[in-house]
């Protein structure tokens, strides 16, 4: 149980010395196409990263600090030690998800602590380092606007706009205030990228 603890608090520590996410002003909104191509000219690595922020809603330092220990088949728990709100959250992965994030697991180089994205010296990928990964995948196929924001933002949109109240968006998203999560919803989102996108998150 004390190990249990120790490790809980090394991740909360890490959450708080990442570097702030340095998005692109009002991170794109993309549509089922443009992700898709993004995971598609991927890596095994880069592809889950970019379908579990999309399907978790989760931003890029969540998923950072996320282990294997956290994924049961294809079960996330987000813990509360590794998100900004402090306060923790699970989801089911919709099938092309979980597929992705499979056959990354199945190639994973190993860490001591299990890091889904492990980096260098035994610390898990770094926010700086995903953020690189997605600039350069974004880059070379010409979509433009995107930042790691850009699946978090574009899963919630999708929801919202697929039907999901903002409670239950929020219950996705982790946000506490619902003035909040609808200033960051992108209300003007073509119906057909909504629908297109949620397929990752609702699928």
């Amino acid at each position: 149980m004390a190990a249990a603890s120790r490790r809980s608090a090394d991740r909360a520590l890490l959450r708080d010395k990442a570097p702030k996410a340095t998005a692109v002003k009002r991170a794109a909104v993309l549509d089922a196409d443009e992700i898709t191509a993004m995971i598609e000219a991927a890596g095994p690595r880069d592809a889950a990263l970019v379908a579990l922020m999309t399907a978790a809603a989760a931003r890029v330092g969540e998923a950072c600090l996320l282990c294997w220990s956290d994924v049961d088949g294809c079960n996330v728990a987000i813990p509360g030690q590794v998100t900004k709100t402090g306060v923790g959250r699970g989801l089911t992965l919709p099938p092309v998800a979980c597929r992705l994030l499979q056959a990354w697991r199945e190639v994973c180089p190993a860490s001591k602590r299990g890091w889904i994205f492990p980096g260098i010296a035994g610390q898990p990928l770094s926010v700086r380092g995903a953020q690189t990964a997605i600039s350069k995948l974004a880059d070379r196929l010409g979509i433009e606007g995107v930042s790691s924001h850009s699946f978090r933002r574009s899963a919630l949109t999708a929801a919202h706009q697929a039907g999901l109240s903002l409670r239950e968006v929020a219950e996705i998203s982790g946000h506490q205030s619902l003035a909040a999560l609808e200033r960051y919803l992108d209300q003007d989102a073509a119906k057909e990228r909504a629908d297109g996108a949620r397929g990752l998150l609702l699928g």
